[in-house]
């Protein structure tokens, strides 16, 4: 089971790293979708970036997406070579998504977006947004990914033993 924590917070690493780098240099829509909706409305005539920057924001965020294919992977196989069943692989993979999970809602959400401000540096027009101070602004998404991870843990446990 350390190596399921020790994958996620490596993850959780590459995650924060990428999306503090990428977010200045990707369209801002893509940004933009993750944030309260009056900051949407008010950064929709942001000016994007060079294509340039756009791809090089673009090939950081594959990146992200290729290592945490790579910690699924990485903790299925060695799950499989030690011998884990169905619900110890179910439970590894749950390990590292609700550890993602909780990095992602209070690092990202509440730290670099409501604390700090992050994207208001970015986004600077939308300053005075009073999204800004709602909290609990994708609370919905989150639950909703909350209760979907199990059955996908699951998923992904069955589809390793299968090929196993």
């Amino acid at each position: 089971m350390a190596s399921a924590v020790i994958t996620a917070l490596i993850l959780c690493l590459i995650e924060i790293t990428v999306i503090v780098t990428a977010s200045p240099m990707v369209k801002p829509s893509l940004i933009l979708s993750f944030l309260p909706e009056d900051v949407r409305l008010a950064a929709k005539d942001h000016p994007e970036p060079s294509k340039g920057r756009q791809l090089l924001g673009c090939m950081l965020l594959v990146f992200f997406l290729i290592a945490m294919l790579g910690g699924i992977l990485f903790l299925g196989i060695e799950g499989i070579r030690n011998g884990c069943g169905f619900w110890e692989l179910t439970l590894r993979f749950m390990v590292m998504l609700y550890i993602n999970k909780a990095f992602d809602i209070v690092v990202q959400d509440q730290w670099l977006v409501m604390t700090v401000g992050f994207y208001k540096k970015i986004f600077p027009e939308t300053a005075e947004c009073e999204g800004w101070k709602n909290r609990n602004f994708n609370t919905r998404n989150q639950i909703v990914r909350i209760v979907f991870y199990p059955f996908l843990c699951m998923m992904t446990a069955g589809i390793f033993l299968l090929f196993a």
